[in-house]
């Protein structure tokens, strides 16, 4: 499973800023591997709430 840094990177690369900008939210999105810990967990948070 990919690091939140690694999914901070390409969103840099598709909608520009800094890795930065990014890492909360993906830290965000996968904190929820405490919960489920394969690929399924990102559905949680992505799709769940709004």
């Amino acid at each position: 499973m990919a690091h939140p840094y690694h999914h901070a990177l390409s969103s840099v690369r598709k909608w520009g800023g800094e890795v930065e900008d990014y890492l909360p939210v993906h830290n965000w999105f996968d904190a929820s591997k405490e919960i489920t810990a394969d690929f399924r967990h990102r559905a949680l948070r992505h799709h769940a709430l709004s």
